[in-house]
């Protein structure tokens, strides 16, 4: 099993700029780096979440989970462009996104989520989950949206 290298991730995103263009969709940079901390918030469970939140883990949550793990096989090549994303992680209709502040908070988003050493961990979005599986979807969704925007240039498709 391949070690998830957050120097990577953090090395890409410095090659991020704020007028970079995605080659697909419709977020824009710094659009797309609030969409990813939103979504490790959700993930790491730094914001409360509500009933609406556990009854999607109990159903959609799990479905995604086996499409990810076992369809996708955290190959962001295999995941489908322009997908759903939930309400609470949706970016596209803010303005005024402070561009450097978003990529430090993902940083360190993405540095305390390297160093979590738990065994399981409760996420909103998949319920109970193995370490590994944790610091997986974050890595690949943050992964992802960097292919995205073309600075991603690991040659190596899933992990």
């Amino acid at each position: 099993m391949q070690e998830l290298n957050i120097k990577e991730l953090i090395n890409a995103l410095s090659k991020l700029k704020v007028d970079s263009v995605p080659h697909w969709g419709v977020m824009n940079a710094p659009q797309m780096l609030k969409h990813c901390n939103r979504q490790i918030q959700l993930y790491s469970r730094e914001k409360p979440n509500g009933l609406s939140s556990i009854m999607r883990t109990y159903t959609m949550g799990r479905l995604h989970l086996l499409y990810v793990k076992y369809y996708v096989r955290y190959d962001i090549h295999r995941y489908k462009k322009n997908s759903y994303s939930l309400p609470s992680l949706r970016t596209v209709e803010l303005e005024d996104i402070n561009f450097d502040q978003e990529r430090k908070e993902l940083v360190d988003r993405l540095t305390a989520v390297s160093q979590f050493d738990g065994w399981m961990r409760y996420t909103p979005l998949h319920g109970w989950v193995s370490q590994l599986t944790f610091k997986r979807n974050i890595y690949v969704h943050v992964k992802y949206h960097l292919h995205q925007f073309g600075v991603w240039s690991n040659s190596g498709n899933s992990l």
